[in-house]
């Protein structure tokens, strides 16, 4: 009981230190993993080989894959069919404040399927921010509205499945149900929260579009039959079950050949040469989950564990639902239901033990990754926004809050009825 006390205090204390900022999360999982594991007696030599080698490449797939999404973000906006995408969104949406709302909405959305990263965030916003503002959305709902509709593609984005599936050990192909239902709450939620709030917003503002992201963008129109390419790899997997990988290198290719298609070994190498440095930082979070991972589902952790975890998580479905809907909060400012973060240790615990389904664990970590991805202040990505259209980052979680809790609760009760 003492061991499974003292892991427990460092769960606590890691949490604490991230928090608060005073722990990188980049230090605070290895340094938890190795704790973990002196606490549970693992030999010294095994530490050293398993818990820190072993960690350290564990999930080497879903590096590789983020990797290769990178690229494929930078192709997407190199060739401009991103910045295409939203312009002729815009164009068609005209001067209504709602359609407008409805059609930016739907293109952040169609874009965030397969590019991602701070670099891409500023490269819409920039677009769609003022475009939102100028025909009388307030600053605040044009910011909720591009994170809201930023959720539904991330929903959809390969290489966030391929971190999910080596991570919990779950198929992608047994992922795609989350990224069907869920996208769709998370669609729904978004055309209320239009509906509710756009209507009241009637203030027009003048606004000086931001060029510094722009001017690099090809003025040159892409072609219409090149605008699917966001889409290419999600029907690869989706529909033919297509390894992660090749499928982002296909997108890759088609988005090139049919923009750009001299400039293929140029744009190909430099969008992965810079791909990798977007999601570098991404990278050096899953090395130190994989050590978590490793620490927490060692036997002897387990063994340790299994009777704290037993009594805490949730037998029945009305508690299941109960149990996550109340700790949702506990996904943000990096605390401990982020999955990039001390999540990833708890999952693996639940996983270790026993305690629930890894498809149940799946469900309960993505539905709380709504309420993250979306209100957390402390996502980059949540600031750049923000401090864009001047609005204070706890303003617009006060704001998008009660939309993507429900959205969690939603997803929490889709399980119990059809996953449990």
């Amino acid at each position: 009981m003492l061991q499974g006390m003292l892991i427990l205090l460092v769960f606590v204390l890691s949490a604490i230190g991230m928090m608060s900022k005073k722990l990188p999360a980049l230090i605070a999982l290895p340094l938890m993993a190795v704790l973990i594991a002196i606490i549970s007696k693992i030999p010294f030599n095994e530490i050293l080989t398993t818990i820190i080698g072993g960690g350290a490449v564990r999930l080497s797939s879903a590096m590789a894959a983020a990797m290769f999404g990178g690229m494929l973000s930078q192709v997407i906006n190199r060739t401009g069919i991103a910045n295409s995408i939203i312009k002729r969104a815009a164009e068609l949406a005209g001067d209504n404040p709602m359609i407008v709302a409805f059609v930016i909405a739907a293109a952040v959305a169609f874009v965030f399927t397969s590019i991602g990263g701070l670099g891409a965030i500023i490269m819409v916003g920039t677009i769609v921010l003022p475009i939102m503002i100028s025909v009388g959305i307030n600053a605040l709902l044009a910011a909720s509205i591009m994170l809201i509709s930023f959720k539904i593609g991330l929903l959809f984005n390969m290489y966030n499945y391929a971190f999910y599936s080596d991570v919990l050990g779950i198929p992608i192909a047994d992922l795609k149900i989350f990224a069907l239902v869920y996208g769709a709450i998370t669609a729904i939620a978004t055309i209320v929260f239009i509906i509710f709030n756009v209507r009241k917003s009637k203030t027009r503002t003048a606004w000086a579009m931001p060029n510094a992201n722009m001017v690099k963008q090809d003025k040159k129109n892409v072609p219409i039959y090149a605008l699917i390419t966001p889409i290419i790899p999600i029907l690869l997997v989706f529909i033919w079950n297509v390894n992660v990988i090749a499928a982002i290198i296909v997108g890759a290719l088609y988005g090139i050949l049919t923009t750009k298609p001299k400039e293929i070994v140029n744009i190909l190498s430099s969008s992965f040469i810079e791909g990798i440095k977007d999601v570098a930082p991404a990278v050096a979070l899953m090395i130190g989950i994989g050590m978590v991972l490793l620490a927490v589902m060692n036997e002897a952790t387990a063994s340790i564990m299994q009777p704290i975890i037993a009594a805490v998580v949730p037998s029945s479905k009305i508690s299941y639902i109960l149990f996550f809907a109340l700790l949702s909060p506990l996904a943000l400012y990096r605390g401990p239901l982020n999955l990039w973060g001390l999540g990833s240790g708890i999952a693996g615990l639940m996983l270790a033990t026993g305690s629930l389904s890894p498809m149940v664990i799946t469900a309960a970590l993505l539905a709380l990754s709504a309420v993250q991805d979306v209100a957390d202040p402390t996502n980059t990505h949540n600031v750049w926004i923000c401090n864009f259209v001047e609005v204070d980052t706890s303003t617009v979680l006060k704001k998008v809050f009660p939309y993507v809790f429900g959205v969690a609760v939603l997803c929490l009760i889709y399980t119990t009825m059809f996953i449990w």
